[in-house]
């Protein structure tokens, strides 16, 4: 059975992601002599496209690197139905096969079941996460590879996710921890937000167009996510 290249899935996120930053190139520069706010509207859009282009890919790739080597999920089934048997169905251990699962390989349509049973993307929300994800479900390399990302490399991710929440959602939650987070100093200088005024809605519009180092912060967004996707390639 042919299985699922993982470093595949970050090739295909990477010349994705860099087509659409060329389309919002395209569109913005279409748009030089239109109102500020379209601009920034345009930006926007692209921009939440962005984000749901990562979070599939991330799901994407760990499904993948699940369905290459199933080994560590083998042992987590296992261990789950022993303790499921024991502890809710009071089956005595003496009573357990030595084996409780046969098969080494999963397919990716029942890895995808087991990962993502409801079809909504599996989503990495916080940096902790990553870790126990892959000590739960990954072997090595993409163990080593997901759970070495640091608190600092995976920042944009989390910006993404909060400017995401800031605009989609429009809640004073989500502005508030988007506002929070990214005028912190552990986050990347290009995607900090410097001054004491907080941001609304709009102001998150004007963030995405603002520049930093040359470069509109969505073109820096763009590029910070490639570099993360880059992470996750293995030799």
């Amino acid at each position: 059975m042919r299985k699922a290249s993982p470093n595949d899935v970050a090739a295909a996120f990477t010349t994705a992601t860099a087509d659409a930053l060329a389309d919002w190139e395209t569109i913005d520069a279409a748009l030089a002599s239109q109102s500020l706010s379209l601009r920034r509207r345009a930006a926007s859009d692209a921009f939440l496209s962005l984000a749901v282009s990562w979070e599939s890919f991330l799901s994407r790739w760990l499904v993948a690197a699940v369905n290459k080597d199933a080994s560590q999920a083998v042992r987590q089934l296992a261990t789950r139905l022993q303790e499921h048997a024991e502890e809710e169905l009071r089956v005595p251990s003496s009573h357990l096969a030595a084996t409780l699962i046969t098969q080494s390989h999963f397919s990716l349509n029942l890895v995808r079941q087991l990962l993502d049973p409801q079809e909504n993307n599996i989503v990495i929300r916080e940096h902790g996460d990553l870790d126990k994800f892959a000590r739960r479900w990954l072997a090595d390399p993409y163990r080593t590879a997901l759970g070495g990302i640091s608190s600092f490399q995976f920042k944009p991710v989390l910006a993404t996710r909060l400017i995401r929440n800031a605009l989609a959602h429009q809640s004073e939650s989500a502005l508030k921890r988007a506002n929070d987070e990214l005028r912190k100093s552990t986050v990347p200088l290009g995607l900090r937000v410097t001054g004491d005024r907080r941001l609304s809605v709009d102001g998150w519009r004007r963030y995405l167009l603002s520049i930093s180092s040359t470069r509109p912060r969505i073109a820096v967004l763009h590029d910070e996510l490639v570099a993360v996707a880059g992470l996750l390639v293995v030799p």
